[in-house]
């Protein structure tokens, strides 16, 4: 692997959320880059634990650490111990992808993936798919 194979690891994803970017392209382009990779450099951009960012919202940074976590279950890859610390858990109160309400919030309750549901936090299914 050289330097040119890793675009973006996930700490820098979260870099660019604190400084101002879309947290959802942030996201996105972090998982367009980590599903073109080899198991290797995708490792690699999961391994490094995120700075602390103060004006990044508490869902966001969880999200980014339950994604790590799902990917690294999905592709058999050691789970990075950053995820598990516990300021990525939503202890005050849940979170609802898409502001759900509803029927939509019981849906993203009952399919969200396990990684998520231990840090409080409901998404669809399909949170880390790409079109």
């Amino acid at each position: 692997m050289n330097g040119h194979d890793i675009v973006m690891t996930i700490s820098q994803a979260v870099s660019k959320v604190g400084s101002g970017s879309n947290f959802y392209t942030a996201m996105g382009d972090f998982l367009d880059e980590f599903y073109r990779q080899t198991d290797e450099t995708r490792w690699v951009m999961l391994a490094d634990a995120p700075g602390d960012v103060p004006s990044m919202r508490k869902e966001h940074a969880a999200l980014f650490a339950a994604a790590a976590h799902k990917l690294a279950n999905d592709y058999g890859l050691p789970v990075p111990a950053w995820v598990f610390n516990e300021k990525y858990i939503m202890r005050e109160k849940p979170y609802f992808d898409c502001n759900a309400k509803g029927n939509l919030k019981l849906l993203f309750m009952y399919q969200s993936p396990t990684e998520f549901k231990h840090k409080n936090l409901f998404v669809d299914e399909n949170f880390l798919s790409r079109v």
